[in-house]
Formats: C-alpha cells, structure tokens, sequence
C-alpha cells in the first residue's frame, strides 16, 4: 500500500512531527510505503513566520502552490491520500478535491478546531480561509481522522457514516519521551510550559497567580518554552526558544506543567497534547478542565484542574511543597501515557484506518 501524506508543515510543526512521522517507521515496518509532502520545507517555513518580507513570503507561497500541483499528479501513483489540517491554507478545498480524484481514496485528518478562526490571537490572513472548508473535505473523504471525541462530534455532523471516524489522539513515543535519569536537586522547582507563541496569551492570565507563587516560594522559577515573551514584572520566568533538538530535555527540565486555558470554541477543540507531554516525562500537571483535559487527567491523581486564581494557586502551592506528592502524581501521569497515549498504542489504529481506506 502507498499512502500520500499531505501536511501544512515540515517536522518541526507538531502536528506534522506527531501525528504523521513519528508513524513512519511502524507504518514502513507493516508494508506502507509512505511518502509525505509538506506545503513547504523545513528552511522555507519560518519565512512565513517573519516580521515583513512580503515579497518574499509571496514568492515562498507560490512555491508551495506549485509543489502542491506536482503533489496532486504525483497522487495518481497512491493508494490513498492522507490530508493533515489542510492541503493549502488558503480558499476552498479545490487541492482535496484534486487529491481525491488523483489518488481515489482521501484520508483528512484534524486536530484542531480548525473550523473556527483563532479567538486567542488575530492572524490577518485569516480572511483568505475558509472555516467551512473542514466539513467539505469531511463530506468527501473515505476516513477521517480526529484528536479527540469533541472533535468527532463536530466531525460526524458532516457525515452519513459515522463509522469512518475515528478517534486517534496525538500521542508520543515513549521510549523518547521518558522521565529523566534523575530530577533536580530540590533546590528549585521549576513550572513549565511548552507550546508555540500563539499560546501565550493563556500564560498572560496567570500572571497574578505566577507573581503570588514567586512570592510565597524563593525555590520557584517558570519556563516557557516556545512562548512569545511578555512583560512578566521581574518575576523568576525564564522564556526560552523552541529547538526540536531540545524539547525532550526541556521537559525533562520542569518539575510541574501547567496548561491554562479560557473556556471557548475554540479550547474545547484542543487535544490536550502538552499535558500528554508533560506526563510522559513523569511529573504532575494542572490544567484547566477543558476540552479533551477532562479526560486525559485523571484529577487528584495524575494532576489537579483549576479553572480560577485560587484554584491554580491552591493546585500548585501542593505540587511545590510536596516532593513525594509531585513523585507519586507524575509515576500515575507516565502510566496512563503508556497505555492510552503513546505511540505504540496508536500505531496500529492509524494503519487499520488506512487498511480501510485503501479498501
């Protein structure tokens, strides 16, 4: 069997890097011969991402067009096309259309509310896109593939066959994602935060509860990896840049994660994927009891939700006092990641549905 992978970005975009070739080896190993085409390469996407150079950005653009063009005929030489997010950014979905015909079966695969424009940050291309674009590749595709079951909810309103959807949270490795050899040595307690700038705005919220924390412990530093830095009034916060060399060490790194959200749409879409991170590497989270984190933390077990200042500073006053605690949480975390969220267990899901999609 051979499988098209059509994503938005290269390795270093999380979704592409978990939910497509973190797959490619087990799939390779059970007869997938899979090939997979980001809209750009790893050198020309961080152009997108820079402050003007909008001539260049324009150029850029149309070379991931024309790339997406060879993609489409190259199509008709797969079995199945699997279309992470989108196949171009942009309009309505005339590239799926163009996939589906050439390959003759179409995968779609989403873990986002990507149906919905952002109510976290304002991207002025936005206006370019088309937020119905989801439930018309739904619509056309043999399977699809969702993040979590709110996601299916949405997912099944598009279509008379419930039966194609399936769920698949993004999961990790955990032979790579591992607790560390050893913790730190109790001298500090570090807070992470791991994601992309576009999430900062949630770390925002917290400052007072970050400022009431650095107070009460002199042992506290925060780190934020990948978030874009804001005025944090000489607090103990550390903003470091993303490296994909370095994410699991940056894990590694932290003694408690923390996941703030606001309650919206657009949350509620979210697959929870930094606290399966976070408890990969052994240690406790708290969260906000949004979306797929209702059922991804088991509360007062693997971690603890707050969903107000008192309840995040009451969650975190216990993980900093409390070693044991902190211990003990984040074993129960790693547990529940072996079983129900890494890559050994999704694996073999992922290649039933394109077994069936190729059918």
């Amino acid at each position: 069997m051979r499988v098209l992978f059509v994503t938005p970005h290269p390795i270093e975009g999380p979704s592409s890097r978990f939910r497509v070739y973190q797959f490619l080896p087990y799939l390779r190993a059970h007869g997938v011969e899979a090939t997979v085409r980001p809209f750009l390469s790893s050198r020309l996407t961080p152009i997108i991402y820079q402050q003007g150079r909008f001539g260049l950005k324009v150029c850029v653009t149309l070379w991931g067009t024309a790339l997406r063009v060879f993609d489409i005929l190259a199509a008709r030489n797969y079995d199945v096309a699997y279309v992470l997010r989108e196949a171009f950014p942009f309009g309505p979905p005339l590239f799926e259309r163009a996939l589906e015909a050439a390959a003759g079966r179409l995968a779609f695969d989403f873990d986002d509310a990507i149906y919905i424009p952002s109510l976290a940050y304002r991207n002025p291309l936005d206006r370019l896109r088309d937020f119905g674009k989801p439930a018309k590749v739904i619509q056309m595709a043999s399977r699809v593939i969702v993040g979590s079951h709110y996601l299916r909810d949405y997912a099944v309103r598009f279509t008379d066959a419930p039966e194609r959807i399936t769920v698949i949270p993004t999961v990790v490795d955990t032979n790579e994602y591992r607790p560390p050899l050893r913790r730190s040595d109790g001298t500090t307690c570090v807070i992470g935060w791991i994601g992309t700038p576009r999430g900062s705005s949630y770390l925002r919220d917290l400052i007072d509860v970050i400022a009431d924390l650095a107070q009460a412990h002199p042992q506290v530093a925060f780190k934020f990896v990948g978030a874009e830095p804001f005025d944090v009034r000489s607090l103990p916060v550390t903003f470091k840049a993303w490296r994909l060399e370095e994410e699991v060490s940056d894990l590694q790194s932290f003694d408690i994660g923390i996941m703030p959200l606001t309650d919206d749409e657009e949350t509620r879409g979210k697959c929870g994927f930094k606290l399966i991170q976070y408890m990969s590497v052994g240690i406790p989270v708290v969260c906000s009891p949004v979306g797929a984190n209702v059922s991804i933390v088991d509360d007062g077990a693997s971690g603890y939700f707050a969903s107000t200042p008192t309840e995040w500073l009451a969650s975190l006053n216990r993980l900093i006092r409390d070693s044991g605690l902190r211990r003990r949480l984040g074993q129960r975390g790693r547990e529940l990641v072996e079983s129900r969220y890494s890559l050994a267990a999704a694996a073999p899901r992922l290649l039933m549905v394109l077994r069936e999609a190729a059918a």
